[in-house]
């Protein structure tokens, strides 16, 4: 009996050591991953937050820049709004910047240039204004053909083009490092599930070939001293004893050797969940222009709790989000590389332009027996073609898909001319838009109503962010459930400095 037993504990305790060194093996890779993981989380957060305040200096400077300019040629004062609400504001965005960069231990030096520049731009602007209030209009125009507001704001968009872009791309990086981490531990964890499975099953066919040859000792005994009562009750006592052994190495088997795999698993299932928090935020802000800030989204704070607390318990979640964060991507890079587009001024014909869009969704029109009425004047212009041609495409295939299908629709496109600019009009008798969302259209990855509709909520961020790179501005005005009118002002002409503006 003695050599049985050392026999079973020889072929139970090698598959055991091994299931015990591929645990720990596999509890290292994964709190290697997990480190390197967090690491990853928070280069992301640090990055958003740089990517997000110098957009956002950005998009002060020119709120700034386009109420002086706006004053400037108009006189009047309520063009000095955007100008008066942004300068407060730029002082703390730089003040934020610096304090980013210390955090990060990064060089302050690029702030200080831009700072520098920023005031040099504040005060070339405030000198103008000056001057314009006091009504000496000659100095204004000596200044600005010196050039040296629109080289200072050149530069500054130059820099901050280059740290946004510098952002952009370590955000993708680290979530791109994450994304490989989350893949190998779950590569990790399905070999460990294997390898751990492969034990117990060792460890069970051991078990059984040990019982069966018990089995046969006992009848071997049973056989051999049927006249030996005393002989036979030792061994019935050594078979008790040994199958008791047996329990005790099934309960091993199946708890100790079981509990660890459960515990991998269990891992495995926290960490596919604990990403949800970072990918909220980036997604969430990723997507996000300008200064506005989503509500409900988690701060740095909570972000950061679940980066050191969370964050282990929370890779997997990578694998699952993999299509939608790559959509957002995908998304934001064709409007980075939009808006990184050289425009190029020709005499374009709006009217032409518009006939054209329309003549390609006359499909369209008729499945919906819609029709649109084109006014015979529409001005010419000198502008972008293509970006004209994407705004009314993506206005005119708005108004197509979101026409009410309990009337015939109605599409009217129409025109005022100044001076200085163009207004085309586009109204329809849709579905409308309700108040609450007449913003938030123009923001990116939003859409209002129903969503019944095929799309990603990026078609009127796109147009907005054309329309102001050419120098204009598109509102909305709309009733719910009887029709909206998009009104598209642009200037007659695309000058040199409107071209080089970001949108």
């Amino acid at each position: 009996m003695t050599v049985l037993q050392d026999s079973f504990v020889r072929r139970i305790f090698f598959p055991m050591l091994a299931g015990v060194i591929a645990l720990l093996v596999i509890v290292g890779v994964s709190l290697w991953l997990t480190y390197r993981t967090t690491e990853d989380a928070n280069q992301v957060i640090n990055e958003r937050q740089s990517y997000e305040l110098n957009n956002t200096l950005l998009d002060l400077l020119q709120d700034m820049e386009t109420g002086h300019r706006g004053f400037l040629l108009t006189r009047d004062p309520k063009y000095l709004e955007p100008y008066n609400a942004a300068r407060p504001r730029v002082d703390d965005v730089l003040k934020r910047l610096r304090e980013a960069a210390e955090r990060d231990h990064r060089s302050v030096e690029p702030i200080d240039r831009i700072s520098e520049l920023v005031a040099y731009k504040i005060l070339e602007m405030a000198s103008t204004l000056d001057l314009a209030r006091a009504g000496r209009y000659d100095p204004v125009r000596d200044l600005a053909r010196l050039d040296r507001g629109k080289a200072a704001m050149d530069t500054i968009r130059t820099t901050l083009g280059q740290s946004i872009k510098r952002s952009n791309d370590a955000v993708i990086a680290h979530l791109a490092n994450m994304q490989s981490n989350s893949r190998l531990l779950t590569w990790i964890s399905l070999s460990a599930s294997l390898l751990i499975l492969l034990v117990i099953g060792a460890a069970i066919w051991t078990a059984t070939q040990y019982t069966r040859e018990l089995v046969r000792a006992r009848h071997a005994v049973e056989a051999a001293n049927a006249s030996l009562e005393g002989r036979v009750k030792a061994r019935t006592f050594d078979l008790t004893l040994a199958n008791e052994e047996i329990q005790r190495y099934a309960y091993i088997v199946t708890h100790d050797l079981r509990a660890p795999l459960v515990n991998i698993v269990g891992f495995t299932g926290e960490l596919e969940s604990g990403l949800k928090t970072v990918q909220d935020y980036v997604a969430g802000t990723s997507n996000e222009q300008g200064t506005a800030e989503r509500a409900g989204a988690p701060d740095v704070a909570e972000v950061r709790t679940a980066v050191t607390e969370d964050m282990p318990e929370a890779i997997g979640f990578i694998r699952a989000s993999t299509t939608k964060m790559d959509k957002l991507i995908n998304a934001i890079l064709k409007l980075s590389r939009e808006g990184r587009r050289q425009l190029r001024p020709e005499r374009v014909d709006l009217k032409a332009v518009i006939e054209s869009t329309v003549a390609s969704l006359q499909h369209q029109l008729a499945e919906r027996n819609a029709t649109v009425e084109v006014e015979n004047y529409l001005p010419l212009i000198v502008s972008d073609r293509l970006a004209l041609e994407q705004i009314f495409g993506n206005l005119l295939d708005n108004a197509v898909k979101y026409l009410s299908p309990d009337r015939a629709g109605e599409i009217r496109i129409s025109a005022t001319e100044s001076p200085v600019g163009v207004q085309i009009e586009i109204a329809d008798n849709g579905r409308g838009i309700a108040p609450e969302d007449r913003e938030r259209i123009f923001e990116l990855f939003r859409r209002s109503g129903t969503q019944n509709v095929a799309g990603e909520g990026i078609g009127l961020a796109h147009v907005r962010a054309l329309v102001r790179r050419l120098g204009g501005e598109i509102t909305v005005e709309s009733e719910f459930g009887r029709g909206s009118k998009f009104k598209v002002r642009l200037p007659k002409y695309l000058t040199v400095n409107t071209e080089t503006k970001e949108a």
